[in-house]
């Protein structure tokens, strides 16, 4: 029997995960108050990672946030626990400008016997590249519909048509607002 392709398809796989943004796996013991967190998203996180694979309470967690998450998060998490089933949350890390990021923690919060919620895990993906892809492309596509309303505008103009005209004024208008919303988030992103 050959085992060449086991190693090869665990090659893929790992392929496969890190080009999804997958950057670790969690598990949270909600009655202990004990998050145990895989070494790579501690890192990402700013968390020793020995620290975190023998458990840290959810409080940690939510020290690594941006202040501006927190609130949410903890009254997702919150909730989560009350209910159970799926989960999902997404926050920014706190760093500097470059080493800041967008994560998304999945799963699932399972019950006990009795319906109550008592354990959670799951796994983080970091979507920080696709959101900066995502606003790259979104502003090439309104710098494109920029060009083309311009060259509409002077084709308006040659037909001397000034209800069109106007018409093409207004789109301009709205294009010019969407860049500078843009060009806002664009900054706002490179901040974060």
């Amino acid at each position: 029997m050959d085992d060449a392709p086991i190693p090869r398809a665990l090659a893929e796989l790992q392929a496969a995960l890190e080009a999804s943004g997958f950057v670790g796996a969690w598990m949270h013991d909600l009655w202990a108050d004990r998050l145990t967190l895989t070494a790579p998203l501690a890192r990402l996180l700013g968390i020793d990672p020995e620290r975190a694979s023998s458990g840290i309470p959810l409080a940690a967690l939510l020290e690594r946030m941006d202040p501006g998450d927190r609130g949410r998060i903890e009254g997702h998490l919150h909730a989560a626990g009350e209910t159970g089933g799926p989960f999902e949350a997404e926050f920014r890390t706190l760093g500097t400008r470059r080493d800041r990021r967008s994560l998304l923690m999945r799963g699932r919060i399972a019950h006990d016997a009795s319906g109550r919620a008592v354990r959670g895990c799951g796994i983080a993906l970091d979507l920080t590249e696709a959101r900066t892809a995502n606003l790259q492309q979104a502003e090439r596509l309104v710098n494109r519909m920029a060009e083309h309303a311009i060259a509409m505008r002077g084709l308006a103009d040659g037909l001397n048509r000034p209800a069109l005209t106007k018409l093409v004024d207004g789109l301009m208008i709205a294009i010019g607002f969407e860049l500078a919303e843009h060009l806002r988030t664009g900054r706002a992103a490179r901040r974060h």
